[in-house]
């Protein structure tokens, strides 16, 4: 039988105590497909700052066991409401000054941008392009923002424990039979709501990437993983997001996550 929330609840990282929130219960296999669309559904919003966010990270790009890179990354999140927008920034190596930015809407997509310095103008990410690899690394331009919960269907599978954390099985079927990644089983932790692992599969069904996430912190009202490691196992490449520092509501400039301004100077440095 669910679990009524009648509690205060952090989503959307506000205290929102006038609300009631149905929350998952036990494993049920009829409900499945019910609990597996709503567990997204809460993992999606519930570590979502209420006004902004901005994290300082270092990327380590591995083939094999040798390090090909290593990046400075600042990401920027704002939130307007219901909806998101966030800034990915390289500030260092090669890749100085390469920006992504990742408008949500409302719509059938969200809108995506890469910003190159050498060519000097945001390019629109096509929507066939979601699940392309983010500028060599093992994530995907889905991975960063690009992701609409309706284009998958969701399936609770039993709850597990994954590093001690009791976690809930969803997997995720995607309704375009062209996907490149159709199939991911996500493990959540059923308190902070994050994917703590992350297995995707790809046409011919075979294991392709997998995603690891630890060292949870609270930081203000929302939980941030601040190690994340991503690895095409066919590739035997890896990429490793180390946060160093993050912040929460800080009432950061609003005007940079616009797609026209995209090539200019931030106020953070790192």
């Amino acid at each position: 039988m669910k679990k009524i929330c009648i509690l205060t609840l952090i989503v959307l990282g506000l205290y929102l105590p006038v609300h009631a929130f149905e929350m998952p219960g036990p494993y049920v296999k009829e409900n499945a497909a019910k609990d597996g669309r709503l567990i997204a559904e809460i993992t999606k919003d519930f570590n979502r700052p209420a006004e902004d966010m901005v994290i300082y990270a270092v990327m380590t790009l591995k083939s094999g066991k040798t390090v090909s890179d290593t990046r400075k990354v600042i990401i920027k999140e704002k939130t307007y409401a219901d909806l998101q927008r966030a800034l990915f920034r390289f500030v260092d190596s090669m890749k100085r000054g390469l920006t992504f930015l990742t408008i949500e809407t409302h719509g059938r997509n969200n809108d995506q941008y890469l910003y190159t310095p050498a060519i000097g103008r945001p390019r629109q990410i096509a929507s066939q392009d979601r699940q392309n690899d983010f500028e060599d690394t093992d994530l995907t331009n889905e991975d960063l923002g690009g992701l609409k919960l309706d284009d998958y269907t969701y399936r609770r599978g039993k709850d597990r424990k994954i590093g001690g954390r009791l976690c809930f099985r969803v997997t995720a079927i995607a309704k375009d039979r062209n996907a490149r990644f159709p199939r991911k089983v996500s493990w959540i932790d059923c308190k902070t709501f994050v994917p703590v692992r992350v297995k995707v599969y790809n046409r011919d069904n075979k294991l392709e990437r997998v995603l690891a996430a630890g060292d949870i912190r609270k930081i203000g009202n929302i939980n941030i993983a601040f190690k994340t490691v991503a690895k095409n196992l066919i590739q035997d490449h890896t990429t490793i997001l180390q946060v160093v520092r993050a912040q929460v509501d800080t009432g950061i400039d609003s005007g940079a996550f616009d797609k026209e301004k995209m090539g200019e100077p931030w106020a953070e440095h790192f």
